[in-house]
């Protein structure tokens, strides 16, 4: 039987950061995921290649995590875009506008592909060789003392903390008792990249209304990947012969004018665990939380989660990453960002697509109030910022 200080359950893009930060902390790790066919094509140069329709905005404090830990060293920075400037739309009121500019910063958040961040963060979990990639699947865990005794597809191995990074319906959690309180939405997210006749000057657009929250993100060159959270109903009426027309009559502020990467479906559902953490198990990324993309923070919660666990880690737990210490602080830590974006993006959605004439009107009273006072944009934009 191996045993582990730290075994990841997942090796995804939170999954995979985890494993190395913890790590380079001199810990024993592994990460234990099923193998699956485009394990190799993330290697691929991407230089030259069409963008991928599913992005990130990472958000500066994310990025500063980021760079500390190096993943960012090794992304290609000419398929990077910065967001200097967000305009929040909706119908019956002018545009909401924060800038960068007037916060003092360079930037609001930086857009970068899925696989170009994922690549960067492979590229260290292989040449670094300090992790143990395990390809199989985790049969079932039983707590001992002291440890986690993990039987596993591959072999049976032990570990002082068990992190689950297995995604939104993780088993990890499941076999950990941790119940969650979830919420089919009805609503698809639509991803998709189009280029447009208008130059985007480094801002990103946002709308919010009966037919859903449409945001569109700036890309290098004249590009924009596109998040659309709609009505399933209206969603399964819309293919690649029709999406332009559907967007133009809706919200179109950079004149979009033709598709450049195939349609991304998902469905919108949330995901929120009674607890990140149950005796030696902790949940990061989606394992941990899953919520709407209106404010395109999912991925950045999930980076929060792996930095606040390798610093409590870093702090209380270089003997034992798995004490009561690292446990029950990590637990209170990411209670807060967690519940306050999940109910926070809820409402805001709800008030857009299904809410009265009286919810607009006192959502138009609040982007109104934001428009006027300094101080509340700024609020905003720190929140944005994280």
């Amino acid at each position: 039987m191996v045993n582990y200080d730290v075994l990841v359950a997942g090796a995804g893009t939170v999954g995979c950061a985890t494993a190395v930060a913890l790590s380079r902390l001199g810990l024993r790790v592994a990460v234990i995921a099923p193998k699956t066919t485009n394990d190799d094509v993330l290697f691929e140069p991407s230089q030259g290649k069409p963008y991928g329709n599913r992005v990130y905005a990472i958000r500066p404090s994310t990025k500063r995590f980021l760079m500390d830990s190096h993943f960012w060293d090794d992304i290609s920075k000419e398929r990077v875009q910065p967001v200097r400037r967000m305009h929040i739309d909706g119908p019956s009121r002018p545009s909401l506008v924060l800038d960068a500019h007037d916060a003092g910063v360079l930037e609001l958040a930086s857009i970068v592909e899925s696989d170009n961040l994922k690549r960067s963060i492979d590229m260290h979990l292989r040449r670094d060789q300090s992790v143990e990639l395990i390809y199989g699947e985790i049969l079932s865990i039983e707590p001992m003392s002291g440890i986690v005794r993990v039987l596993a597809s591959s072999g049976d191995m032990t570990c002082k903390l068990l992190v689950a990074a297995d995604g939104s319906g993780s088993l990890v959690r499941q076999m950990s008792g941790l119940s969650v309180s979830t919420r089919d939405y009805a609503c698809t997210g639509l991803v998709a990249n189009f280029s447009i006749g208008q130059a985007h000057q480094n801002a990103a657009y946002q709308w919010m209304g009966h037919d859903g929250v449409i945001a569109y993100l700036p890309l290098p060159g004249n590009l924009v990947s596109m998040v659309w959270s709609l009505k399933d109903e209206l969603a399964q009426d819309i293919d690649e012969h029709v999406l332009c027309d559907f967007l133009a009559e809706r919200y179109n502020p950079l004149e979009i004018s033709g598709l450049k990467s195939a349609i991304g479906r998902f469905p919108l559902r949330r995901v929120l665990p009674q607890s990140v953490a149950s005796g030696r198990v902790v949940l990061v990324g989606d394992a941990a939380h899953q919520f709407l993309p209106l404010a395109g923070q999912g991925l950045n919660v999930g980076l929060s989660d792996t930095a606040q666990l390798c610093s409590l880690i870093k702090e209380y737990g270089l003997i034992d990453p798995g004490s009561l210490s690292v446990i029950n602080r990590y637990r209170r830590a990411r209670k807060e960002e967690i519940e306050s974006l999940t109910w926070f993006t809820e409402a805001i959605h709800d008030m857009a697509i299904d809410g009265t004439e009286w919810c607009h009107s006192f959502q138009n009273i609040g982007f109104n109030s934001v428009r006027r006072s300094n101080i509340l944009r700024q609020f905003f934009i720190d929140k944005a910022m994280g």
